[in-house]
């Protein structure tokens, strides 16, 4: 196994994106709608799924595309989920007409069976407590909607983190480099001193450099091996191994 290099000197603090970052939904939900797919008859197969799921991460970054369909639909809706649904199973390989067929069967069945769970993987606490206690300054960026405080505190996060916040506070979402420059500006760090890690490279990746900082994509499935172009990592454990010990005074 190649051994990973340090990250650069001079870094004080460490962004984290939330959702597939710091917590996972467990079962994943786009294993369920492929799984489901398939049954109807889209094309299916590992690389297919690859692509489709790159996909999904790009709709989600604030993508023309998203924008386009909230401002048809309105909101996420049954409308609004119906479309997504088609628009994922022509990224799996789907023609069109079969993509608008299958897709308000699949919806409903996500609606009907879709049961997540939140996961904290186990690495994640032990992490966050060693970066905080060598001096780092911890923080985390959403584009969620709605502040996260309560949530984090329920999960056990919150408390070591020094600074958090929601993209609907402040009205900006990643990739747009606004919400990092925010972020920099909680953890008084200019754009050098910064990480920022998630697992979107579409969101966290092109944001990040957006703002001119480095970004670190962790992909536990070599979900862009075939694009990522950083620093990357499989579990968050790792950030505790290429960070210098202590951080920079």
């Amino acid at each position: 196994m190649t051994t990973q290099p340090p990250f650069p000197d001079g870094i004080t603090a460490v962004i984290f994106d939330l959702d597939g970052t710091l917590r996972q939904s467990q079962p994943d939900g786009h294993e369920l709608f492929w799984d489901y797919a398939a049954k109807l008859g889209a094309p299916d197969g590992p690389e297919r799924r690859r692509k489709a799921l790159q996909w999904s991460h790009e709709y989600w970054a604030d993508s023309e595309d998203l924008l386009i369909d909230l401002k048809t639909y309105g909101s996420e809706n049954t409308d609004f989920w119906n479309n997504y649904s088609a628009r994922h199973l022509r990224a799996l390989g789907a023609r069109p007409r079969q993509a608008e067929r299958w897709a308000p069967q699949i919806h409903q069945f996500m609606t009907d069976h879709y049961r997540p769970e939140d996961v904290i993987p186990a690495d994640v606490i032990p992490t966050l407590k060693t970066l905080k206690r060598r001096g780092y300054i911890l923080g985390l960026v959403t584009n969620r909607s709605q502040p996260v405080p309560e949530y984090l505190a329920e999960k056990g996060l919150l408390e070591h983190l020094h600074f958090q916040f929601a993209a609907g506070e402040i009205g900006a979402w990643k990739p747009k480099p606004e919400i990092f420059y925010y972020a920099l500006g909680l953890a008084n760090a200019k754009p050098h001193q910064a990480l920022y890690v998630g697992d979107n490279y579409y969101a966290d990746v092109v944001g990040a450099r957006r703002a001119n900082i480095l970004p670190v994509l962790i992909d536990p499935h070599g979900l862009w091996a075939d694009v990522a172009d950083c620093p990357t990592i499989r579990q968050i454990g790792e950030l505790a191994d290429r960070l210098p010990k202590r951080a920079p005074a």
